[in-house]
């Protein structure tokens, strides 16, 4: 009898769970092994058909924009539509273009909600990246006008690591001229620069004769005399570019840059 009432209970628990479900729209993942999970979720479909949904929270949100609205996979990253961001309690925020990657299922959009999946890598440029795991959306309905802005990371930014320690630039700057891109950080007593050609585009490139990188402490410049410049995605009539990078300088004493990411508008 006792074990006949408990069966009883557990039916009646999961049947109730179920209910709260098919009546509650949901949005949650697990944001570096932390729940969060949206006390609002809605989504629309914008004029030029890019699908967006958002989960809101008081203090955070995330928004995720996809080329379509019917069901499949989307493929999160590069300079592509698909797209996550997360807005931290702080102002963070986190991207997944176009350095992460992800993935997003839509598995139903019955009814004009939407359900299903995701997971992606995204990217506080040069501090830190966020990973999100075991995300699930369910029937979050279409409610026109009510999404807000995608919130976006600096336009000018340069960090790294210099000699392993965390180095993000307070001032930037940058220029063309003679056919060529400069680009500058600087905190504090310390800089670092790089030259490129302007009609670099997508893909590593070794440093050399026409590809420079410079690391300046308390005034004495140091030339980078091997690494690499990664072109991320260039964007020649808006005139912005993003990369990574990393080098080593000459000296007595060598200077090792890591972990270097750039996003600039020129």
């Amino acid at each position: 009898m006792k074990t006949f009432m408990l069966f009883i209970f557990a039916v009646f628990a999961l049947t109730s769970c179920d209910d709260i479900q098919d009546n509650s729209p949901a949005l949650q993942a697990e944001l570096d092994g932390e729940l969060y999970r949206a006390i609002d979720a809605r989504a629309e479909i914008l004029p030029n058909g890019n699908f967006v949904m958002q989960g809101l929270t008081d203090v955070e949100n995330l928004t995720i924009t996809l080329s379509g609205s019917t069901e499949g996979v989307y493929t999160l990253g590069a300079t592509g539509v698909n797209r996550a961001a997360f807005q931290d309690f702080l102002g963070s925020i986190y991207t997944t273009r176009p350095f992460g990657s992800g993935q997003v299922v839509i598995e139903s959009t019955a009814n004009n909600t939407f359900t299903g999946t995701f997971k992606f890598d995204a990217y506080r440029f040069g501090l830190d990246t966020l990973n999100a795991q075991k995300g699930f959306f369910f029937k979050v309905p279409i409610v026109p006008g009510s999404t807000s802005a995608e919130p976006n990371p600096p336009v000018n930014f340069l960090a790294g690591k210099i000699n392993g320690t965390e180095f993000e630039a307070q001032t930037t700057s940058s220029s063309e001229a003679n056919e060529l891109i400069t680009i500058n950080g600087t905190t504090d007593n310390q800089s670092i620069s790089l030259s490129f050609p302007n009609s670099l585009t997508n893909g590593n490139n070794p440093l050399g004769e026409n590809i420079t990188a410079s690391y300046t402490l308390d005034g004495v410049t140091l030339q980078a005399v091997s690494g690499n410049l990664s072109i991320v995605n260039h964007n020649i009539t808006l005139n912005q570019i993003s990369g990574a990078f990393s080098f080593l300088t000459g000296g007595t004493e060598g200077v090792e840059v890591t972990q270097g990411q750039f996003n600039f508008s020129y």
